[in-house]
């Protein structure tokens, strides 16, 4: 007999690719840590996709600091040549953020969201420093501080912080 319990709905079809339910209907409702409604509440349907590619602010913020950096270090040289050691480490004294920066820039890729806050804060702290040296006649100092004010305008934008807080695969 083939329903030999009546109270019992009758078999369905596997869904397609072999995930749950009917073609055209959204999947079950995953909730969020210890039991809280998701992000988007009982519709994790509406939730935006997260960015595939790395937005044109972050490429942007990786690359002007790697400029930054590298002028500061050619303005350290400089520097140096003519004004001798003394000169060169003011020079690329004024950039110590920037060699930080530089380092976190390498992981604009991977990392989450405290690497978009402590970049924005280095950066930050970069200001002044940068101001300082380019108040004493620090070509280094002007390196320093316009790296730094474009370093923090990029990663203020929003496209940089969806960017930051996109889901990630453990171990990628």
């Amino acid at each position: 007999m083939p329903n030999d319990h009546p109270h019992q709905a009758p078999p369905t079809a596997p869904a397609p690719y072999g995930g749950p339910g009917r073609p055209g209907v959204p999947g079950p409702h995953i909730p969020g840590p210890y039991n809280a409604p998701g992000s988007y509440g009982t519709h994790p349907q509406y939730a935006p996709a997260p960015p595939l590619s790395m937005p044109s602010s972050v490429r942007a913020a990786r690359t002007t600091t790697y400029v930054t950096v590298g002028l500061a270090l050619l303005a350290a040289v400089a520097v140096g040549v003519t004004e001798g050691p003394r000169g060169a480490g003011a020079a690329f004294g004024g950039n110590v953020f920037g060699v930080a920066l530089l380092v976190l820039a390498c992981f604009y890729g991977k990392a989450g969201r405290w690497l978009r806050v402590t970049s924005l804060v280095l950066a930050s702290v970069q200001i002044p420093l940068g101001l300082s040296g380019t108040l004493r006649g620090n070509i280094g100092g002007l390196v320093a501080l316009v790296g730094a004010v474009v370093m923090v305008v990029l990663l203020s934008q929003a496209s940089a912080g969806e960017w930051f807080r996109r889901p990630r695969t453990p171990g990628a």
